[in-house]
């Protein structure tokens, strides 16, 4: 039995939900495969690590990490993480490190100033779109801990020169989190990640 590593993000920001978690309840694995769900912290420490025993313990055949991004109505498939965290709080209201003071470091020294999604983008977008999903590449997760963690999964896995496809997708504010913000139904995410991970098995 296949097993899938599914990943989603806390609310933060002052947010009482996050879509990512939301949309992550009700999937439905492909059938023959095992979902491991995981939510992880908005911390710059402690989230990485959560991912990596994650990925050591249950030796994945994907993995599939999921976050919230506002402005679009659209899920975003991330094309791209880079070797930066930004200077951004997190929800200790640390900076990257664990530091009190504005800080901007490498996700990891001496690692790639980038990584590429080892998914299948363009068969990901193709199956959405037949599905009348809104859905379009992105070819920036940001400076924050969805493409620190994006980042940090796609480095753990090419040191150990693994073929598992993985990658990261943005999810749009959920209906009726936000007034007036682009947002999608947490239904149609839910279906939206059951497509995707169809796509990498």
């Amino acid at each position: 039995m296949k097993k899938i590593l599914l990943t989603c993000f806390e609310p933060f920001g002052g947010e009482t939900i996050n879509p990512s978690a939301e949309a992550m309840k009700n999937i439905i694995p492909p059938f023959g495969c095992e979902l491991i769900k995981l939510q992880l912290p908005v911390l710059w420490e402690g989230a990485e690590k959560l991912l990596f025993d994650a990925i050591d313990d249950f030796s994945p055949d994907s993995v599939l990490m999921t976050g919230q991004a506002g402005g679009t109505s659209a899920i975003r498939i991330e094309r791209v993480a880079i070797n930066l965290c930004g200077a951004i709080k997190d929800e200790a209201g640390l900076y990257p490190g664990g530091s009190a003071r504005p800080t901007e470091l490498p996700a990891r020294e001496g690692a790639p100033a980038a990584y590429f999604s080892t998914y299948d983008a363009r068969k990901i977008l193709d199956a959405l779109k037949k599905e009348n999903i809104p859905a379009g590449y992105s070819y920036s997760a940001g400076t924050y801990i969805c493409n620190y963690i994006m980042f940090s999964a796609l480095d753990r896995l090419a040191s150990t020169e693994s073929d598992v496809p993985a990658g990261f997708i943005h999810l749009p504010y959920a209906d009726g989190q936000k007034s007036g913000s682009p947002s999608m139904g947490i239904d149609m995410m839910s279906r939206a990640i059951e497509i995707i991970l169809a796509q990498m098995i």
